[in-house]
């Protein structure tokens, strides 16, 4: 018990993450878009009650410490002892609002957090995720209100860049220069919220500082390719012998067929058997994958195949294809592309704007 009071903030953050990976919708449920927007709200609400508090709480602090300098009675030895009930119930609805805005951003954050990993290629994922852990630990060590204001800007902006393509129904650059944009408003917005509150001298600068940089940050990441194509998501793909489109009413699984079984499909058939791959050089490879992404939501779809140079210690281009795609299906929006195989170590990267939803790789023996 004193091991959850003492790290409260780390406890709450991971609490929110575990009852997240349980009951979060999909992207594609009617309930996805109610999720944030009320999470914002909530963290938001008590940041705005604890500073009430705290303005509160540094009037009565300064009063305290203006007494105690006055005082000349030797007997009072501790600033503690000037100190009324209603100064200490104060004090301690301070802490109580701090755990409370704790608790609720670390719902809101691990919420934004279990939809990137859904979404994005975990290759992808490392440097927001150090960030995220940067900042947790920071919250969880450094003291004041400022590390859980700024832990707090972070999930906003990861959350803002997640959903305005979903909003625009537009998967881009454009929509991305947007999303910061709009990250940078709100936080700016907040920031004079909070500030016509409280928020001290020191505080305001950190916040505005934050404000501009983090921003720019998150702009030099998607620059070098390490901002994945969210919200796009890589579902069901594979490599395959053969992949043939038909009538849209009439498709058969070739290798179940052979197995005695029939399953219909609705966009391809695809014939599994040369599952080894053994026996594919200088024959076609197929890659078969489903982009699963929010209703109405469009995106310029790129398959790259690469070849590993053994010598050169470099993945070589060998062939591509881009396909537009319309989102909002369940079982995602399905495309596939091939190459003339050879030997050796194969790769498909699975681009969105020329970011990456996910990748694949096959030994062609």
């Amino acid at each position: 018990m004193k091991f959850i009071i003492k790290h409260f903030k780390t406890v709450s953050f991971f609490s929110g993450f575990l009852i997240d990976i349980a009951f979060l919708p999909k992207t594609t449920s009617i309930y996805y878009v109610w999720i944030g927007p009320i999470d914002i709200g909530i963290v938001l609400f008590f940041i705005i009650i604890r500073q009430f508090i705290k303005k509160n709480l540094v009037k009565r602090n300064k009063k305290v410490k203006k007494d105690f300098k006055e005082k000349k009675d030797n007997e009072i030895k501790n600033i503690e002892e000037l100190k009324t009930k209603g100064h200490k119930r104060v004090e301690k609805l301070t802490g109580w609002t701090t755990y409370a805005v704790s608790f609720f951003l670390g719902t809101f954050l691990s919420h934004t957090l279990i939809y990137y990993f859904r979404s994005a290629d975990i290759i992808q994922m490392w440097p927001i995720f150090l960030i995220i852990l940067f900042a947790v630990i920071a919250n969880e060590f450094l003291l004041g209100t400022i590390p859980d204001i700024i832990l707090f800007y972070i999930a906003l902006t990861l959350y803002i860049i997640f959903n305005v393509p979903i909003f625009l129904n537009k998967v881009n650059t454009e929509t991305f220069f947007y999303s910061i944009l709009i990250s940078v408003i709100l936080s700016s917005l907040i920031t004079m919220l909070i500030q016509s509150i409280y928020l001290s001298k020191k505080e305001l600068i950190s916040l505005i500082i934050f404000s501009i940089l983090f921003p720019f940050l998150i702009l030099r990441l998607y620059y070098i390719n390490y901002i994945p194509a969210v919200p796009l998501e890589l579902g069901d793909s594979g490599f395959y012998s053969k992949i043939e489109k038909i009538n849209k009413d009439n498709l058969i699984d070739y290798t179940k067929e052979k197995e005695g079984f029939v399953e219909k499909k609705e966009l391809f058939i695809i014939d599994n058997s040369f599952y080894s791959f053994d026996n594919l050089t200088n024959k076609e490879l197929y890659f078969f994958s489903s982009i699963i992404s929010p209703a109405k939501l469009e995106a310029l779809i790129s398959n790259i195949w690469e070849k590993y140079d053994e010598e050169k210690k470099i993945w070589l281009f060998q062939s591509g294809i881009d396909y537009p795609i319309s989102g909002g299906r369940e079982d995602g929006y399905r495309g596939y592309s091939n190459v003339k195989i050879s030997k050796g170590l194969w790769r498909v990267k699975v681009l969105a704007d020329g970011r990456l939803v996910g990748l694949k790789k096959i030994i062609i023996k």
